[in-house]
């Protein structure tokens, strides 16, 4: 509900929350129901053209703002390997080995915790650079979370080369690669410590039973039973293997990764965790609808890749595989071990067979994932389910009856391009005998240039915006909360910090890829609204959790503010890169009330915080 607040501070707002999902109807009149709070300046509305000069106005530069985005390395390491011969089959090329890390120093690991002081400088982690011991420069590193995750390829390698295209080995020879992500060890003190650990909702356990070529669970009670650590360690003992789901819920450096991985590359990311004994099979083959990324954290684990046999959605299905036989596989297309520190890519769509290595004694990997829905069939669905609303709604055309006795000549029996009788052959295209005579060919023909010149109009009413806004909007309200830092960046209470704001103070994002911000109509004064999302509220125990998933009634953290008044200090706060800052002063606001103010209800919100001003700083550093 739109609000003033008499008397200094004379802008301020609180956070507030709407309604995340409304795909049926748009996301801008989504937008219309939500209950929120419009910031609005001090002085009052303004006037007409103010309002349509500050919607068109261009991005504002922010006075003060400090670096640059990180940049990708486009270069491989030494050792980096190219792709192998082409296979008889045109479906894919056959992906050759792996990659073999140089000598060089890898990025620092995103799933460290990351220091105040790291976060004024971007990170310019890039492939074969250096990672220095401190922790400060390990947490300025996990800006570049991809770079970390190809190294030592390359991020723009991989996307070029492999990214849903081929699978890819990264044999590091580094064991300690991944550090603490998470382990068989940290998995026992969570069990024994008491963290709630349910059957089928954060662990199961199973055997692949090699006669049947099934997987057998071996879950000792329904979903949601509270795991014992007796039991797992009984099973783990009998050769059991134990499935961890979404251990970012519950252990921190996973989250942080995670936080990262989604920051990166813009998407969700999912993790579960496989840790089978030695010479045992968790899983039968099988192939996922997602990209995958299989981190070796302990042990060793032979993998063996195959293209699906015929009849299979290849490549890049949109639906998760059944399980396969061994008879149905053909030969690999990669066969390799995977010890502790490596990685294996796979695209979606290609079938994966892993054994534990003997030798090794058991083997953990973590799997990291992303990508699910995210094609351009699906945002397709979405753009044209919503322009045929708009096109309806806004043209009669598209609400005229279709004609009249139309079933008489539409339909396959009347295609002209009939299957030919008694073996005879016919010619495509030419009319079928008696079911499409003249009479009915031509309003066939009608019909269907009907049929296509609605089709070709329908474009006009596509709104991409609207559906990506739409996406990112479900993006702000699924992904993880920002990972803490490990100390605090601003120092005090949230309230000490609102408090101690003034036009000399700088300010800075907690995590700039936390909110999305998007350009809406006010529901009541139908006056332009900038509408920001974030994720800082969202429940990191529900993340990637089925139910938190399908919740179309679930919440997003919004702000809103007059778009007249506010949007230019919006964008100039929005375009500042990663771990730069901006002193309040200089937001591009003519009231310099509002200019703290504005400030204020971020760090109230906890996306904005306090940051040293350089005499400060440069004090701190000697």
């Amino acid at each position: 509900v739109p609000f003033r607040i008499p008397g200094p501070p004379r802008v301020h707002g609180t956070c507030a929350h709407v309604r995340a999902h409304a795909r049926a109807q748009g996301v801008h009149r989504m937008a219309k129901r939500k209950q929120g709070v419009v910031v609005r300046a001090a002085g009052g509305g303004a006037s007409a053209a103010a309002k349509e000069a500050a919607l068109l106005a261009p991005p504002t530069p922010a006075d003060g703002a400090e670096g640059e985005e990180p940049a990708l390395s486009a270069e491989p390491a030494a050792g980096a390997a190219s792709s192998g011969p082409a296979r008889k089959k045109k479906r894919r090329n056959k992906p050759d080995g792996s990659a073999t890390a140089a000598q060089d120093a890898a990025p620092a690991s995103p799933a460290s915790p990351t220091p105040a002081s790291a976060s004024t400088a971007p990170a310019e982690a890039a492939a074969g650079a250096a990672a220095p011991d401190s922790a400060a420069a390990a947490g300025a590193a996990c800006g570049d979370s991809l770079e970390w995750l190809c190294w030592p390829l390359g991020s723009k390698k991989f996307l070029a080369e492999h990214w849903e295209k081929k699978p890819l080995h990264l044999k590091r020879q580094r064991p300690a690669y991944y550090g603490e992500v998470f382990s068989k060890a940290a998995l026992d003190k969570h069990l024994a410590e008491g963290t709630p650990l349910g059957y089928e909702d954060r662990l199961n356990i199973s055997r692949f039973d090699e006669k049947t070529g099934k997987k057998v669970v071996l879950n000792l009670g329904p979903r949601g039973t509270k795991v014992c650590p007796k039991d797992a360690n009984s099973a783990w003992a009998s050769g059991a293997s134990l499935q961890v789901m979404h251990p970012q819920q519950f252990h921190e450096p996973v989250w942080r990764l995670l936080t990262n991985l989604e920051r990166s590359f813009g998407s969700l990311f999912g993790a579960n965790a496989y840790m089978t004994p030695g010479g045992r099979q968790g899983f039968a083959p099988h192939f996922d609808d997602v990209e995958v990324f299989m981190l070796q954290v302990e042990g060793a684990k032979r993998w063996r890749l195959y293209e699906p046999p015929a009849g299979e959605e290849f490549p890049l299905p949109r639906e998760y595989s059944r399980d396969f036989e061994q008879a149905e596989l053909g030969e690999p297309v990669l066969d390799v071990l995977l010890e502790a520190g490596d990685m294996l890519y796979l695209p979606r769509g290609y079938i994966h067979q892993g054994i534990a290595a003997e030798d090794a004694g058991f083997s953990h990997h973590l799997t990291v994932s992303t990508y699910m829905k995210t094609a351009w069939c699906q945002l397709m669905e979405r753009a044209l389910s919503s322009a045929v609303e708009k096109a309806a709604a806004e043209s009669e055309e598209f609400r005229e009856g279709l004609p009249l006795g139309f079933l008489r000549y539409m339909g396959s029996w009347h295609d002209k391009t009939d299957v030919p009788e008694n073996g005879g052959s016919a010619a495509v295209g030419a009319p079928s005998s008696g079911s499409t005579s003249a009479g009915i060919a031509a309003p066939r023909a009608a019909f269907i240039r009907r049929f296509q010149g609605l089709l070709k109009r329908l474009q006009e009413f596509v709104d991409l915006d609207e559906v990506c806004d739409e996406m990112g909007i479900e993006f702000m309200h699924e992904r993880l909360p920002p990972a803490p830092a490990s100390a605090g960046l601003g120092g005090g209470s949230a309230a000490s910090a609102v408090e101690g704001v003034t036009l000399d103070a700088r300010v800075r994002w907690i995590d700039a890829s936390a909110q999305r911000a998007m350009l809406s109509t006010d529901p009541e004064t139908s006056e332009p609204t900038v509408m920001l999302f974030h994720s800082r509220d969202n429940e990191r125990d529900g993340h990637m959790s089925g139910a938190a998933l399908a919740d179309a009634e679930a919440e997003v953290g919004c702000l809103r503010f007059e778009a007249a008044v506010f949007l230019p200090a919006l964008r100039a706060l929005l375009a500042l890169p990663a771990g730069a800052s901006l002193r309040c002063g200089d937001l591009p606001l003519q009231d310099a009330d509002d200019r703290v103010a504005l400030c204020q209800n971020f760090l109230e919100a906890g996306l904005l915080e306090l940051t040293p001003s350089e005499p400060e700083a440069q004090a701190s550093a000697v």
